[in-house]
C-alpha cells in the first residue's frame, strides 16, 4: 500500500497527510451536507478498509473541525425533512437513514482498525462528534470544548451509539441523566466522566495527540493489533444496537412529521 492511496484532498471535508507512522484526518465544512451529499460512493467506507491494510502505519488522528455544524444545522437537517409532501413521500426519510446508516457504518470502520486512534475536537460540537470519540483509542480536546445534546431541541435520538457508548462506561441511569437532564457537557465534565481521556489548551491539542502517536510507534506491530482485536470483541453488539437505533430513527422521524402535520 503506497502512501498515495490514503493522501486525499477535499477541502472543506476531508484532507489526509502522512507523517512517518501517523495518518492525520482532518474533517471540517458542514457535516450533515458533506455526508449525505459527498459523489464518491462508499468513500469513507472504501477509506478506512485502505487504511486497514497500510501496515505501515500505526496511528490514526482523527481531527473534527465542524464549526460550520451547529446545534442551527442540526435543527434544520431534521426539521426540513418534516413537512407532510417530503416525509409521507418517503424521499427525505430515506436522507435521513441515509445519514444514520453512514455515522453508524463510520464508527464501526474506525473500531475495528488495526491502528491507535486519536480524535481531538475543540470548541462547539454535537454530541454526534463525541460519539465519533467513543469509536477512538483516545480523546483529546480543548478546554473550551463543549458538546451539545442537540437532538432534545427537535424531540429526537442521540445519534451515532451514544446512549450505548455512555450505558457500557458509566451505567444505565448515569447514561440517562447525561442524554436527558443535560442539554451540553463541558470538557470538565467530559473529562470527570471518562467521555474524554484528555483537556489541554486549544494551542496544544497537536502537540498532545503527537505525543501519544510517538508513543505508539514504540510498540510492536503484532501487539497493538492483537490487542485491538481482544478490545474489539465485542464490537458485533454494537452492531445490533446501531441497527436498533436505525429502526427508533425512523420511528421518532415519522412521529414528528405526523405531530408537524396534524398540530
Amino acid at each position: 500500500m503506497t502512501d498515495s492511496g490514503l493522501i486525499r484532498r477535499y477541502p472543506d471535508f476531508f484532507v489526509s497527510e502522512i507523517h512517518q507512522e501517523i495518518l492525520w484526518i482532518r474533517f471540517s465544512g458542514n457535516f450533515f451536507h458533506n455526508i449525505t451529499s459527498f459523489d464518491k460512493r462508499d468513500f469513507l467506507g472504501d477509506y478506512f478498509r485502505r487504511v486497514k491494510k497500510a501496515e505501515h502505519i500505526k496511528t490514526v488522528i482523527l481531527e473534527m473541525n465542524y464549526n460550520e455544524s451547529g446545534v442551527d444545522e442540526y435543527v434544520n437537517f431534521f426539521l426540513s425533512h418534516t413537512d407532510e409532501a417530503s416525509l409521507f413521500g418517503g424521499t427525505r426519510l430515506l436522507e435521513i437513514n441515509k445519514l444514520s446508516n453512514i455515522i453508524n457504518q463510520t464508527i464501526v470502520n474506525i473500531l475495528e482498525l488495526n491502528k491507535f486512534t486519536i480524535q481531538i475536537c475543540q470548541g462547539a460540537a454535537l454530541s454526534i462528534f463525541m460519539n465519533f470519540g467513543f469509536a477512538c483509542d483516545y480523546r483529546v480536546v480543548s478546554e473550551n470544548t463543549v458538546f451539545y445534546n442537540a437532538f432534545k431541541k427537535i424531540g429526537g435520538l442521540p445519534l451515532g451509539g451514544g446512549s450505548f457508548f455512555l450505558t457500557k462506561l458509566l451505567g444505565r441511569s448515569r447514561a440517562n441523566q447525561l442524554l436527558l437532564l443535560e442539554d451540553e457537557i463541558s470538557a470538565d465534565k467530559a473529562l470527570a466522566c471518562g467521555i474524554v481521556d484528555k483537556v489541554v489548551a486549544q494551542t496544544a491539542l497537536e502537540s498532545t495527540a503527537l505525543r501519544a502517536a510517538h508513543k505508539i510507534s514504540q510498540v510492536q506491530p503484532r501487539t497493538l493489533s492483537g490487542v485491538k482485536r481482544l478490545t474489539n470483541f465485542s464490537v458485533q453488539e454494537l452492531k445490533v444496537y446501531l441497527a436498533r437505533e436505525t429502526d427508533e430513527l425512523q420511528r421518532v422521524c415519522v412521529q414528528m412529521g405526523q405531530q408537524k402535520v396534524y398540530a
